[in-house]
């Protein structure tokens, strides 16, 4: 089952999560791209700890567990499915760019939760989609409706998309083969 951006980013607000979608995505991919674990307790904790109501916080583990599922299974697949959960085509610019800096952010986070450079071999273009991935998570939107911002953001999805398959791959070497992105600067 595919995940829906609209779905889970309307579960998280109904269980009152504190995070959205994309973040939530970015978070759980970024911790386990770092930890290679799927133990959801550390991710439990960080995004919806603060949730008092038992029923809303079973209902967030279930969407928790369901997106932890999803990344594992994408990223440990011979093929190269795994996209980042981000609003349809059909949204607006400003509103996928806004979310793929928050899924970028998300990203940044999980991987200090997950222990970045514990267990990880440095490696130069690991190093630098990781600096990237900063700096996309800081942009500012200021998207028009256009063309070449249209193209623009395609082409950060499929870095982003290729880079953590990268990430994934470089760090737990049982992965399938996936071709570096070019660096962005």
């Amino acid at each position: 089952m595919a995940l829906d951006f609209d779905e889970l980013d309307r579960g998280l607000a109904d269980v009152e999560a504190g995070t959205r979608a994309a973040e939530c995505h970015g978070f759980i991919t970024g911790y386990i791209c770092a930890s290679n674990n799927t133990v959801t307790e550390p991710i439990r904790d960080h995004l919806v700890g603060g949730i008092d109501n038992a029923e809303q916080l079973e209902q967030a583990y279930a969407l928790l567990d369901l997106i932890a599922a999803d990344v594992v299974a994408k990223l440990q697949t011979t093929e190269i499915i795994f996209q980042p959960l981000l609003p349809d085509d059909s949204a607006d610019i400003a509103h996928r760019a806004s979310n793929l800096s928050e899924w970028c952010a998300g990203f940044i986070s999980g991987l200090g939760v997950g222990g970045l450079g514990e267990n990880q071999s440095e490696h130069p273009d690991c190093d630098e989609f990781i600096k990237d991935i900063f700096s996309i998570s800081r942009m500012e939107i200021d998207a028009v409706d256009d063309e070449d911002t249209e193209s623009s953001l395609f082409e950060l999805v499929e870095y982003i998309r290729v880079g953590v398959l990268m990430l994934y791959q470089e760090w737990y070497p049982g992965a399938s083969f996936v071709q570096r992105p070019e660096v962005l600067h």
